[in-house]
């Protein structure tokens, strides 16, 4: 009865996400006639985000948002569990940023058309030359003053556990000398696990970190600077609680 009531809830999670994105994805793309700047899309994607978490019942927790500076820029960096992660960060995030995405992604209807409109950075992991073109584009909205959320680990964990993490991401770290912070998402692999499309009601709690300074790292530094990351988000996994006060 409990995996009958499990699949009916879920299926009409999927019926919601599916018409929730087709319904923010328009709004994105007429936005874009009042708005050139992308300011209210972003604001359409936020709301996407916020309106999927609720229907679906996950309640997120966040400590650290201290340490997201609104008026400067930073790369942000997170684990990856599951693609709930997106729809969590969208949600807690206080600032406009774009993503670095697989080219996967970018053919989602809608959610590509709004990445797209949106500066987002799409990398071919096929095409080692189009992956470093792709690299420098980002590297080159950053000095203008865009901000950019990366996975690490450039695809997300089966198991739960941070996999190795992507030394290209660390290239463009090291091109911008921009500060990296550090998030660590705990609680969104058993909402969606792989192979399945059972959505599972749980909590979830993001602790964001210290900026790491990542001006004084070389190109030939970059297991360095990846290691310190690392570091910085297995501190961050190891303290992550509940916390009854930042409940969004």
């Amino acid at each position: 009865m409990r995996t009958f009531i499990n699949a009916t809830e879920s299926l009409l999670d999927w019926i919601f996400i599916i018409a929730d994105t087709a319904f923010w994805g328009t709004l994105s793309l007429l936005s874009i006639i009042v708005s050139p700047s992308g300011n209210l899309s972003h604001q359409c994607m936020r709301w996407w985000s916020i309106t999927i978490l609720w229907f679906c019942r996950i309640r997120v927790s966040v400590d650290g948002r201290e340490n997201i500076d609104t008026e400067a820029i930073q790369i942000f960096a997170a684990n990856h569990q599951s693609f709930f992660d997106v729809w969590v960060l969208n949600k807690i995030i206080p600032v406009r940023y774009g993503w670095v995405i697989k080219k996967e992604i970018g053919r989602i209807p809608f959610l590509g058309m709004h990445m797209r409109i949106n500066g987002y950075i799409s990398l071919d992991r096929g095409n080692s030359d189009q992956a470093r073109a792709g690299m420098e584009e980002a590297a080159r909205q950053i000095r203008e003053g865009k901000r950019i959320m990366i996975f690490p680990e450039g695809t997300r964990s089966l198991d739960g556990k941070m996999r190795p993490f992507k030394k290209g991401l660390f290239h463009l770290c090291l091109k911008t000398s921009i500060p990296i912070v550090p998030i660590y998402i705990s609680g969104t692999g058993p909402i969606l696990r792989p192979g399945s499309f059972l959505i599972h009601r749980a909590p979830v709690h993001v602790t964001i970190g210290k900026p790491l300074d990542t001006q004084g790292y070389g190109e030939d530094s970059i297991d360095v600077i990846m290691g310190d990351l690392r570091d910085r988000m297995s501190g961050l996994e190891k303290t992550t609680g509940f916390s009854q006060q930042s409940v969004l």
